[in-house]
């Protein structure tokens, strides 16, 4: 007995030894090296190469680069610029013959162009003369990228940086963050500001402190794998924006700690979505992302681009300006948002870089909240269908615009799935049943006669039969039966589409019909309290369409974003592309789960390449 109970002594003893050094061990960092950076830049170039079929960067640059000017390469040049490849003629007389060619009625486009040629080295008036039509003109992104080129030393007649600087300040959210609406900053659009702010972060006090309030809103939300989510979404997005951001106001996330999380920093957080070509995919254990890829490159670029001591990302070498990119800035260290980690020797170099001497141009050139949790995906077809139909004791197949067939089935076939869903219960039941006999049977035998153990016995078997009785288990075929959903207490009627006019014949991908038609409009009748989201999933469900929407209305902010639906998700098509809802021709302010509907209310669902300025939007007052 003293032995035994010299052993607990001892065995706690070391536990309690122990338990100080726990957290250190979880929290240890492993600081990534400039080198293993470096090569993970190198194998995105490698993968890109590779992909495109190109021998060498300059080749990639005169051949495909050049040849997506305006639809799909911008960022890739305007990167590789940023790392010292200074001849992009190519690319520039490609994307000025688009802007001749194509009116870009998109105002944030219109300046992440005039960005691609001041990236360039463009002479071009275009920079300048879309500045009055383009700034504010489409939300706080068209501040932000308007601002970025102020920064770089254009001017126009209307705006000032400081002016732009002023009104994006307004626009900051009571918990330090911006966002394209509601309450809530958001990640990706507060890192987004952050990097237009940083070159004036020393302005004035103003400047420093929303920046430094915008920090603390990224450091808090920073996940313990060093990554962040957008909607309840992990993804690479939105840490490489991040780390952009930080990096633009001189901050090492290597050292500082408001960005390491349980020994992971900004790095860890994006390499965790590197796929073994080079690429990196949007969410975990998914496949190649040409987003996630190129957002990926220009982040870790910008890191580099800290680490030696050089501008912004955004702040552009490659500029036509009076002013060359470092001058006045060599030996000038800043550290911005006052580290309060063990960042003082992490910084040395690192310049604050301020905006450009002015450049003008003289002529004018025409150029979803939801009421399920977490990440659901709902669909396992890409099926759509049209009208509404009454039929009986049979099998009908319809075909929709978009040649898609979906199988309804009829009011026998529905009694014979109902009858073959419910049935597995009493079986489930006698199995827990019989069990229960068996192991009161062993319990018996083994002499544990107590009734304390049968009592418990019983409460076990109840609780797994509650269980059984209360759920309803189904395959995806019967889930996706092509049902419409009973209701008793119809108090309407509402019609909803879906559709995707803005990348019809833009894509070979199987999942977008030629007319750009998912779900032609369809009736839907409804109940008192029903919502968009309730609409949107009852269709998914009649009609075989997949849905796939992130956070619930749970949450800590209670926001629900619908991510994809037919497989067609949001950044597939540039980082302002998704799905937005129109409810009677008006773009409403609630998200897709607080809308409640009425009688006669008319949805659609649209997707958008421009947060929905493409689709002539009226905003709900």
């Amino acid at each position: 007995m003293r032995s035994k109970i010299l052993t607990v002594c001892l065995s706690s003893a070391l536990i309690f030894a122990a338990a100080p050094c726990i957290p250190v061990m979880q929290e240890a960092h492993c600081e990534h090296t400039v080198g293993e950076v470096d090569d993970l830049i190198g194998g995105i170039v490698d993968f890109k190469l590779g992909q495109v079929g190109a021998g060498s960067i300059e080749e990639w640059l005169a051949g495909d680069i050049a040849a997506g000017a305006g639809t799909s390469t911008d960022w890739y040049a305007l990167t590789l610029s940023q790392c010292g490849y200074t001849d992009l003629s190519a690319y520039e007389s490609s994307l000025e013959s688009y802007l001749s060619s194509n009116n870009v009625t998109s105002a944030t486009s219109r300046e992440k162009y005039a960005l691609g040629l001041c990236a360039a080295g463009s002479r071009s008036s275009y920079i300048s003369d879309i500045l009055d039509s383009s700034i504010g003109q489409q939300g706080v992104m068209s501040w932000v990228y308007g601002l970025h080129i102020l920064n770089n030393g254009y001017t126009c007649p209307s705006y000032t940086a400081e002016s732009v600087t002023d009104s994006i300040l307004s626009m900051q959210l009571g918990d330090g963050g911006w966002a394209l609406w509601g309450e809530y900053g958001d990640i990706d659009v507060t890192a987004m500001t952050v990097q237009a702010l940083a070159p004036r972060y020393d302005d004035s006090s103003q400047v420093s402190e929303a920046v430094d309030r915008a920090v603390d809103f990224l450091s808090e939300r920073q996940k313990e794998d060093g990554g962040y989510e957008s909607f309840g979404n992990p993804n690479a997005e939105s840490t490489a924006q991040v780390l952009t951001a930080v990096s633009a106001l001189g901050i090492d996330c290597r050292y500082d700690d408001r960005f390491i999380k349980n020994g992971n920093d900004l790095i860890d957080g994006i390499a965790q979505y590197r796929l073994p070509d080079g690429s990196f995919s949007h969410i975990r254990d998914g496949g190649f992302n040409e987003t996630a890829t190129v957002q990926a490159y220009y982040s870790f670029v910008a890191f580099r681009r800290m680490t030696e001591g050089k501008s912004p990302l955004l702040v552009l070498d490659n500029r036509a300006s009076a002013q060359s990119p470092q001058e006045g800035n060599e030996g000038s260290s800043s550290n911005k948002g006052s580290s309060q980690g063990d960042s003082s020797t992490a910084n040395e170099g690192v310049s604050s870089t301020k905006a450009a001497a002015p450049v003008s141009g003289n002529t004018t050139t025409t150029a979803a909240t939801a009421k399920s949790t977490g990440t659901t995906s709902t669909g396992t077809g890409t099926q759509s269908s049209t009208g509404r139909l009454t039929t009986s004791g049979t099998s009908i197949s319809v075909t929709s615009a978009a040649s898609q067939t979906v199988t309804v089935i009829t009011s026998a076939e529905k009694l014979d799935k109902q009858h073959s869903r419910r049935s597995y219960k009493p079986y489930a039941i006698l199995i827990v049943v019989g069990a229960a006999a068996v192991i009161a049977l062993i319990i018996f035998i083994m002499g544990k006669r107590s009734y304390k153990n049968f009592i418990f016995l019983g409460i076990a078997a109840g609780a797994a039969i509650a269980v059984i009785l209360l759920t309803d288990i189904r395959s995806p075929e019967e889930y996706y039966s092509g049902e419409k959903k009973h209701k008793d207490n119809v108090i309407g009627t509402v019609t909803m589409e879906i559709r995707c006019d803005t990348i019809a014949g833009k894509s070979d991908s199987e999942h977008i019909p030629e007319d750009g038609v998912i779900l032609a409009p369809t009736a839907f009748d409804i109940e008192s309290g029903d919502t968009v989201f309730d609409i949107l999933t009852e269709a998914a469900q009649t009609y075989g369409i997949q849905v796939e929407n992130k956070g619930s209305a749970g949450s800590s902010h209670g926001m629900v974003y619908i991510s994809g639906i037919n497989y067609i998700y949001e950044f597939d098509f540039g980082d302002l592309s998704g799905w937005v809802y129109h409810v009677n021709g008006i773009t409403p302010s609630r998200n897709c789960g607080e809308y409640v509907l009425s009688d006669g209310d008319r949805i659609e669902w649209l997707y958008t390449c421009e947060v929905g300025h493409d689709l002539n939007e009226v905003y709900e007052e």
